[in-house]
């Protein structure tokens, strides 16, 4: 089932308003929101983690872009420029005079029906993070899972996060050891889900399925109607069996080296 104009919104918005909370409550982390755009700058060299979003049509393109570049050019960071869904087409041309590259899109899956209950858990003892052991299990998860330099587990994913009212955290266990992590974050009726990861040694028995079905299990009991998610090449045909549809993405583009 598509989405309407209105889901679309709220997708983007859960996007937007994730990305911040995210990055902004890291240790050195800036959020910068605005009508057109949004910074997300998480203070390291890795575009993955440094983008300018465009999230309204712009009268004049060379102007809005020349903002983002100001202020990553201002701090050094490379950084990539992310579009809501369509509104690429009016930059393409400047991007291509200015040397920018082209990058996978990322892919937006959202899911429609949440569920009440995991029925894809199994094998996989999943925690609720509520305390110091917990958290640090899931900073141990996604540094080693998402290639982030040894030791920032603990700036990326802070203390702080856990306390947050609209975020919930799960780890789950295989014989008591820490394999894999999921993130909810929800803003009105969208389960978005984040930092969904398992460590190399436990891939491949469907704990992915699991630990994301719970996050999909919290926002349903939160009052949310559908979820949303930003699917890795590996992890889309995970999130596909799970009934995740793929309805746009959002184009993304390298600044120049």
């Amino acid at each position: 089932m598509a989405l309407n104009k209105n889901q679309e919104a709220l997708v983007d918005y859960n996007y937007v308003f994730s990305m911040g909370l995210l990055i902004s409550n890291t240790w050195v982390g800036e959020f910068l929101d605005s009508y057109r755009s949004s910074i997300f700058n998480s203070g390291v060299p890795n575009r993955q983690f440094n983008v300018f979003f465009v999230k309204e049509r712009a009268s004049n393109p060379e102007t809005l872009l020349q903002k983002g570049e100001q202020f990553f050019e201002s701090r050094k960071l490379p950084f990539r420029i992310s579009f809501r869904c369509g509104l690429e087409n009016d930059f393409l041309p400047l991007l291509s005079d200015k040397g920018y590259q082209e990058n996978r899109p990322e892919t937006i899956m959202t899911l429609l029906n949440l569920p009440e209950k995991n029925h894809f858990q199994k094998d996989l003892g999943i925690k609720r993070v509520s305390g110091a052991k917990e958290l640090r299990h899931f900073q141990e998860i996604i540094e080693k899972s998402y290639s982030l330099p040894e030791g920032a587990g603990p700036y990326v994913i802070t203390e702080q996060m856990v306390r947050l009212p609209s975020v919930e955290m799960f780890v789950g266990y295989v014989d008591n050891e820490p394999a894999s992590t999921s993130m909810l974050i929800k803003t009105g009726p969208v389960a978005g889900i984040y930092w969904v990861a398992t460590l190399d040694r436990f891939r491949n028995h469907g704990f992915g399925k699991e630990i994301t079905a719970q996050s999909l299990v919290a926002g349903k009991m939160r009052g949310c109607t559908f979820a949303s998610l930003q699917a890795s090449v590996m992890g889309k045909p995970v999130y596909e069996k799970m009934g995740f549809d793929n309805p746009y993405n959002y184009q993304n583009f390298n600044s120049p080296e």
